[in-house]
């Protein structure tokens, strides 16, 4: 199996019911996995440049569905089936969906 450019990984986890942090399966990750698959094999992109492949916790659950880009080190937030075809676009052409960049925490001293 050759190696990808770029690995998308979909947070799925879910939690029980009732937790105030919810989780990403219950906001639609699952359904996002299945199309971002998709929409990556739609543009010739899935055998050699980039992969989408499920995720345990990725501890963003409370900004809804989340992807980290690898290896940018890219993290996407609140993610929808809406976004998906313009994160596979932008796999097309090397660059990144800017309205759904999660911020980058401060620098560890």
């Amino acid at each position: 199996m050759p190696h990808r450019e770029r690995y998308l990984f979909v947070c799925t986890n879910r939690r029980e019911d009732g937790n105030p942090k919810g989780s990403c399966a219950q906001k639609g990750s699952e359904e996002v996995v299945k199309r971002l698959k998709q929409a990556l094999v739609e543009r010739g992109l899935a055998k050699s440049v980039a992969r989408a492949c499920t995720a345990s916790c990725l501890d963003l659950c409370e900004f809804g569905v989340a992807i980290v880009v690898e290896p940018i080190h890219v993290v996407y937030g609140r993610v929808t089936l809406d976004d998906v075809e313009a994160i596979a676009d932008a796999m097309v052409r090397g660059e990144v969906v800017e309205r759904l960049l999660m911020p980058r925490p401060e620098a560890r001293a």
